[in-house]
């Protein structure tokens, strides 16, 4: 088979670098082509194995964002007294989400590893301090620290109802971000001996010969001189995903172009760094992208009421969802809409209702009396991104604009523009089927059919949610071996991280919350592993 992109303007042409423009020649077991969470766990796992690592990073350092993660099966998970999962029902629940687009093989790799790679990632930063709750305010002065999510679970919470959209109660969020462990993981691996980086130093392509064994990269430094950089055992891309190349985006995700994008990782030219560029240098030296549907990354965290539940109207007044769902499909069925618009309604009544909305990314099910931080006895940092909302938060949100109040429905729906005669037959349309617990109209769960009958009544618009990654890379197996256009290994060859494919499809599943990560810190380890024992 060949390179059926070959000819797609996308992609381009593999960069020619003449012999005499090599300023440098390097030599090192493993060459690692990006410092991002995948790319440092590789780097660290080949340098504790005693294999000499070549780290080559296009930013000014390493670079890392946000901090959730999945800790199932972890011993830090313990710390919580929540028990080990039966990892085959989350991996066939992962397989259900994402349509069964996604390797079950390399998932099921994951599953048996994760435990043991977050426990080792965050070992490498002992002075991380480890929060007994999701509300508990961390000590004056600590740096990081790692606070579970969603724990204690509320008192209504049955762990074993039958969900739709299951979401496992196993993630942390690493505080106020988890760059200090991730470079905490590059100095473990610095400090022994055997690990050069280079910063602000682009890869331009790998160098393999004859469709033989992939035996390098060459690079462009900072100076602007070209450094040849040979691998005995392996070369792993670990270069992220391409949702800042405009074209990349167009050609794979097309309804996504628009979406609002949101990144925090720039080389010293500002240029955003998630341009795909390993996907693209695995393609000129044979690789074959995977098969699958690319999965966007962006799920939605909708009001200071969350983005699940609540009664849901599109831009005619007019219901359109079942809104008993997490955020990524939220998000999924707001790209239907013509405007991409919607408008999520609550009465009064919504300390109440909160408590039933069932315990996943983006819902909003724990009240927080205001009180309680003025005391100091919960985290002042707390939002609604940790699923909690209380009157402050509220009354910040309609001050700002983002949630408006009113007492009269008819005032309300004045207010958001939508069509008065049909928004109020839709709401009591959805009023009537609450009252009788059986939503005809669209299957929701009757004990989350939340009426809107009691004023003051509450309205926010929802729009896309901000699209964080694109999920899509070179096939790949569960050792991280990349895969060419006839279905063979590419000898020395691995990929780890958003440009390792077949790990996710379709759609991102908040089945596990925490999983992009888990995923990259696991593979990366993984594939520092194998390519350091040339396997």
């Amino acid at each position: 088979m060949v390179n059926v992109y070959k000819t797609e303007s996308w992609l381009g042409r593999e960069p020619e670098i003449p012999e005499t423009a090599i300023t440098a020649t390097l030599e090192a077991d493993v060459i690692v082509v990006g410092g991002g969470p995948a790319g440092v766990s590789a780097v660290r796992q080949a340098a504790e194995l005693g294999a000499s690592v070549l780290l080559f990073e296009k930013c000014e350092t390493v670079q890392g964002r946000t901090g959730d993660f999945t800790t199932f099966d972890s011993q830090l998970a313990q710390t919580w007294g929540r028990s080990q999962v039966d990892k085959v029902s989350l991996v066939n629940d992962l397989m259900r989400e994402m349509g069964y687009k996604a390797s079950q093989t390399v998932l099921k790799k994951w599953a048996q590893h994760a435990g043991e790679a977050f426990d080792w990632y965050v070992g490498a930063y002992p002075d991380l301090v480890v929060l007994q709750s999701s509300t508990e305010p961390p000590p004056q002065g600590c740096k990081c620290w790692v606070q579970p999510k969603r724990y204690p679970v509320p008192d209504s919470f049955d762990e074993n109802k039958p969900e739709r959209f299951k979401c496992y109660q196993y993630n942390v969020f690493i505080r106020p971000t988890h760059v200090p462990v991730l470079k905490a993981n590059l100095a473990a691996a610095e400090s022994t001996g055997n690990v050069q980086a280079f910063y602000s130093t682009r890869v331009l392509k790998l160098l393999r010969r004859d469709g033989g064994r992939v035996q390098g990269i060459i690079a462009q430094a900072e100076d602007g001189g070209y450094i040849r950089a040979l691998a005995k055992s392996g070369v792993i891309l670990a270069t992220g995903d391409f949702m800042n190349d405009k074209k990349m985006l167009q050609r794979f995700l097309p309804y996504s172009a628009n979406t609002p994008q949101y990144w925090n990782s720039y080389d010293k030219n500002d240029n955003p760094s998630n341009t795909g560029d390993g996907h693209k240098m695995g393609l000129w030296a044979g690789a074959k992208l995977q098969d699958q549907p690319p999965a966007p990354l962006a799920h939605h965290m909708g009001s200071v009421f969350g983005c699940s539940d609540f009664l849901m109207l599109d831009s005619r007044g007019l219901r359109f969802v079942n809104e008993d769902i997490p955020g990524l499909q939220i998000h999924e069925q707001l790209e239907t809409l013509p405007d991409k618009t919607a408008w999520q309604f609550v009465d009064s009544n919504w300390r109440q209702q909160i408590p039933h909305v069932y315990l996943s990314h983006g819902t909003v099910s724990y009240v927080i009396e205001d009180e309680k931080f003025d005391s100091g006895e919960v985290f002042a940092g707390l939002n609604t991104t940790d699923n909690i909302v209380s009157p402050l938060l509220i009354e910040a949100a309609r001050e700002s604009g983002r949630l408006l109040r009113a007492n009269t429905l008819e005032d309300l729906i004045e207010r958001t523009g939508l069509p008065q005669e049909t928004a109020l037959a839709s709401i009591e349309r959805y009023n009537a089927l609450c009252r009788n617990k059986n939503d005809q109209d669209f299957g929701k769960d009757p004990t989350r059919m939340f009426p809107v009958e009691k004023g003051p009544f509450y309205a926010a618009k929802f729009t896309p949610a901000n699209l964080l990654a694109v999920l899509f890379g070179l096939q790949c197996d569960e050792e991280t071996r990349v895969y060419d256009t006839a279905g063979k290994v590419i000898p020395g060859l691995y990929a780890a991280g958003n440009v390792q494919g077949n790990r996710v499809a379709v759609g991102y599943p908040l089945t596990v919350p925490g999983f992009s990560h888990s995923l990259a810190l696991t593979f990366g380890r993984i594939a520092g592993m194998n390519a350091a024992k040339g396997v």
